[in-house]
């Protein structure tokens, strides 16, 4: 325990966060001045933010944009489709090469 009593990580910069420069939301702890949006940096506040399960933190203006640039929450935000990961876990993590028709026609051919 330090010597002001506090233990509590903050999430984002993993520093002591200690009871004047606390902020909670989603059950995470942040200093006042970390809980800002990743994109554009700007100082965010309760009830006008949007984070994702890892606290990461966005405003609504770059969620918004993020999510609208590729129509879904996985590609807008640089992960897999939902689709390509079934696929992925299906092949056993490999990412396995596709062989297409007019392909398979060519070899047959030689």
């Amino acid at each position: 325990m330090s010597k002001f009593g506090s233990t509590e990580k903050c999430i984002v910069c993993t520093k002591t966060v200690y009871p004047l420069e606390k902020l909670a939301a989603d059950e995470k702890i942040y200093h006042k001045s970390c809980f800002k949006c990743t994109e554009c940096n700007s100082i965010l506040s309760l009830g006008k933010y949007a984070s994702k399960d890892n606290g990461t933190l966005f405003c609504k203006v770059c969620f918004k944009k993020l999510f609208f640039s590729k129509g879904n929450y996985s590609e807008g935000f640089g992960q897999l489709k939902p689709q390509h990961e079934f696929e992925k876990k299906k092949n056993g993590g490999e990412n396995k090469e596709e062989i297409t028709p007019s392909e398979v026609e060519v070899a047959a051919s030689s």
